[in-house]
């Protein structure tokens, strides 16, 4: 009995807990059924505002179209009327273009034909200038040439009349000192003495002037010149601004060096190796026999010819197409009354024996010769230093 009610205990305790069980089970789907229910509703909800938002945007777009569809229209007729009017801008722009090239042709041709009669203006006038300038250059060159040569004789002259002299002293000193010398070799002397006295008051030259030394400006009238473009310019200076500075420093030098005469003692200078200084080519100086036998000479770097003093160092950076500014007016003049002129100045002659010491070109054994007095008054004035400073291949004499 008792286990029968036991059996019917657990069975019930079984049906009640399955009981339990199912009612939270329907309550669960009853849950589950109300929370499916109300996201059905949001999502009708949402779909229907989206179906509205959609209906408005759909209409919006319908107008868009109607209205895009008139624009197209238009825009349709603004294009042909845009594709006329580049056409016909397209016809201007060509008219325009050979009008344009027609115009440009005339001008280059008027260009070329102004640069060309330009060009064949300045050339005529840079040859005029240059013809000018090479016939003053010339002038002055040939004067320089000419007084060298004449001087080169004098030189010579002055030397052969030196020996003479000299020889003639010495043999009259041994003579008297009680050598046996025949009167007869003495008057050989004498008379070579006095032929070549003679010779030297013929052959006498004239110290350069400054104007046949230098080159002023050289001025031609000439239409490319203005009267009020030379004010800025100076005429007897550099013009830095004109000419390149390298070129301007070089033409900038003084003619009027002023130095102390210089206490060297006399030297034999006919013991030094010859060499000839060449002038640059073109320059219409030809190579000069003076410019022999000065190296290693004492007052080689300040040499006098005539009255102008002449430096080698400002000589020597010259290059051949450095330019040189030449005038008319400092040659020009005397070119007619130089001729003319030629026998005012009296040629100095020697200084005697007691003064300056003679020797024989080439010959560097001969001893001085002898004080003698019998020639000082042959001199009728004072030596002009400038002059006696000036030496020849032949005269070999050396002022201290």
């Amino acid at each position: 009995m008792n286990f029968l009610v036991e059996k019917y205990d657990s069975a019930l305790k079984q049906t009640m807990i399955q009981l339990g069980s199912s009612e939270k089970l329907a309550q669960t789907r009853l849950k589950v059924t109300e929370r499916v229910r109300a996201e059905h509703k949001k999502a009708n909800e949402k779909a229907a505002e989206e179906k509205e938002i959609l209906r408005v945007k759909f209409e919006e777009l319908e107008g868009k179209l109607k209205s895009s569809s008139a624009a197209r229209k238009e825009l349709v007729r603004e294009k042909s009327h845009l594709e006329q009017t580049a056409a016909n801008l397209e016809k201007e722009k060509t008219m325009l273009v050979e009008e344009r090239d027609a115009a440009v042709d005339k001008l280059i041709r008027e260009r070329q034909r102004l640069r060309d009669s330009q060009g064949l203006e300045v050339t005529r006038e840079r040859e005029r200038v240059e013809a000018a300038m090479a016939e003053k250059a010339s002038r002055h060159f040939d004067r320089v040439r000419d007084h060298f040569t004449r001087l080169e004789a004098f030189e010579k002259a002055k030397n052969l009349y030196g020996q003479a002299s000299g020889t003639k002293k010495c043999l009259e000193v041994i003579k008297a000192s009680g050598t046996e010398i025949p009167q007869e070799m003495i008057d050989v002397f004498a008379e070579q003495e006095k032929l070549y006295e003679a010779e030297v008051m013929k052959l006498r030259v004239e110290p350069l002037s400054d104007s046949d030394l230098t080159l002023s400006p050289l001025v031609l009238p000439s239409h490319f010149a203005e009267d009020r473009f030379r004010t800025s310019f100076d005429p007897y200076g550099s013009n830095v601004n004109l000419i390149g500075p390298e070129t301007a420093s070089r033409l900038v030098t003084s003619l009027e060096v002023v130095e102390e005469p210089s206490e060297e003692p006399l030297v034999d200078v006919t013991s030094i190796p010859t060499e000839h200084v060449k002038s640059p080519v073109g320059s219409g100086f030809d190579e000069r026999p003076e410019n022999e036998n000065l190296k290693g000479f004492p007052g080689k770097d300040c040499l006098e010819i005539g009255d102008t003093l002449v430096r080698e160092g400002e000589t020597e950076n010259v290059g051949v197409e450095d330019h040189v500014l030449v005038s008319d007016s400092s040659s020009e003049g005397r070119e007619d009354g130089e001729e003319d002129n030629d026998g005012i100045e009296e040629a100095s002659l020697p200084r005697p024996a007691e003064e300056e010491t003679i020797y024989e070109a080439g010959d560097t054994d001969v001893p001085p010769l002898p004080v003698v007095d019998s020639l000082a008054p042959i001199s009728t004035r004072a030596e002009d230093p400038t002059a006696a400073a000036t030496k020849g291949p032949d005269n070999q004499d050396s002022m201290p």
